[in-house]
């Protein structure tokens, strides 16, 4: 019981420290005067994630070397990232007209707009993609942050089923710098993300590859537009 106490409260900080980035990049794109503290956004981000896996692997949450062991086949990685990246291109064709009528617009993709025709630029967000979004972001909210609501809810099917939902919710409101749109948008992506993951016995690369491929789809048509 103690334990779990314990890693209830570490999951907790953890959370609302990843919502309070989110409201530092909200803030650094969307204020005329953003705190000095907002730029370091990312850098916060990591801090908070290496304190949750250093925290949560100490109290005994069993996280198979943080999500990087291969639990199932290597076409079965690749079969379920596929799939993912499928039903999120496909979400978000029939979905935008849904959003751009609730919301009065789509994602504000402001914070990329530097990409648009530029080489360097699009290489560099194509790097940061593929780390700290990619493979940065699933281990924070599919492997940590997941894994630990699970454990802290008692780790049965209905634990899981709740941690998926909260941490897509979660996920959303991160990419709150993103308008309404961004946010409902990105908290499906949690919910398929999360769902890879599950399927994959709590492998990180279905999540990761799809995210990465998802992701560099959106980046190639910013650069080109």
């Amino acid at each position: 019981m103690r334990r779990i106490r314990r890693v209830a409260g570490i999951v907790v900080i953890f959370a609302v420290g990843l919502l309070l980035v989110g409201a530092l990049r909200f803030l650094d794109l969307r204020s005329e005067d953003p705190p000095a503290v907002a730029a370091y956004a990312t850098l916060i981000y990591i801090g908070l994630s290496v304190f949750a896996a250093i925290s949560l692997i100490r109290t005994g949450v069993p996280i198979r070397r943080l999500g990087f062991a291969m639990t199932v086949r290597p076409w079965i990685v690749i079969a379920l990232a596929l799939f993912g990246v499928a039903v999120l291109q496909l979400s978000g064709s029939l979905l935008t007209p849904v959003w751009e009528y609730v919301f009065g617009s789509g994602r504000d993709l402001t914070r990329f707009s530097d990409v648009a025709g530029s080489p360097r630029a699009l290489v560099q967000l194509l790097a940061l993609n593929w780390t700290v979004a990619a493979f940065g972001e699933e281990l924070a909210f599919r492997i940590l942050l997941m894994r630990g609501i699970a454990y802290a809810l008692g780790n049965g099917p209905k634990a899981f089923a709740i941690a998926l939902i909260l941490q897509a919710i979660v996920f959303g409101f991160i990419h709150s710098y993103q308008g309404p749109a961004g946010i409902a948008g990105s908290a499906i992506s949690g919910l398929v993300f999360g769902g890879l993951t599950l399927a994959a016995r709590g492998s990180i690369w279905p999540a990761a590859i799809a995210h990465g491929l998802n992701n560099t789809i959106g980046i190639i048509k910013v650069y080109a537009a």
